[in-house]
């Protein structure tokens, strides 16, 4: 096995079916990447490489670790992971860690399924040259835009309305330059849809409903669903 590239990581914690769902979707030759030593997952970027003291790793792979949550979750429908440790990668191959408490949920989820193609001659179709992965261009594009890395992070832990609708405000503050009437006029989802959807997050996000709700309020899953496309759509709009 070769020796690993000297540097830091960050140990991430969580089910074993969203450590795979990292593995699979984060590989190197692209950043970030994700790498297995022993039974720890571990979280590899260039950007934690040019870093002095693991301090300063936990609290870079903190915020690196939320917006991926975002992304992985748009596009593995994973549930987040945590921080759990620091890795230094040294040049005599020892990892030396530095380890914090963390804790994860549970939950059940479907396996996903490696598919091989067999061309017409029977046999197996060679595998396209590597390609960065959806998560690690997206990664790539929110590194210089701040609005969108926001809108992953809050769309990583939308699970309530109060993300669900900061997660809407960014796109609306990125992509209508903050006016509401200019980012539906992008009719990327039909205007009412939209309009229900931060009608209903403005509503069921405050506990003395300050505001009137829709007649029919949007179910959350339903939001959830219509803020993915339209976290999609933003990406492909920067690309």
């Amino acid at each position: 096995m070769a020796m690993p590239k000297v540097g830091w990581g960050a140990v991430v914690l969580g089910e074993p079916t969203d450590l795979e769902d990292w593995s699979n979707v984060l590989k190197e030759p692209f950043d970030p990447w994700v790498e297995m030593h022993g039974i720890e997952t571990v979280l590899r970027s260039a950007s934690l490489d040019e870093l002095e003291s693991a301090s300063e790793v936990r609290d870079r792979s903190l915020a690196q670790i939320e917006r991926l949550n975002g992304a992985m979750a748009l596009s593995q429908e994973s549930k987040p992971l945590r921080f759990g440790g620091v890795v230094q990668f040294t040049t005599d191959g020892r990892l030396h860690r530095t380890l914090f408490a963390e804790i994860f949920e549970s939950r059940d989820r479907f396996f996903h399924a490696t598919v091989t193609v067999i061309g017409p001659d029977g046999k197996p179709v060679p595998p396209a040259s590597p390609q960065p992965s959806d998560v690690q261009r997206w990664m790539a594009i929110a590194d210089d835009d701040g609005l969108l890395e926001d809108a992953f992070i809050y769309f990583g832990k939308a699970v309530d309305w109060f993300d669900i609708y900061k997660a809407l405000e960014c796109l609306i503050l990125r992509f209508g330059e903050g006016s509401e009437s200019a980012f539906l006029e992008l009719a990327w989802e039909p205007r009412s849809d939209v309009v229900k959807l931060k009608r209903t997050a403005n509503w069921a996000r405050h506990a003395r409903r300050k505001f009137d709700p829709p007649e029919k309020p949007m179910p959350i899953a339903e939001a959830r669903q219509l803020l993915a496309r339209l976290l999609r759509r933003a990406t492909r709009e920067r690309a």
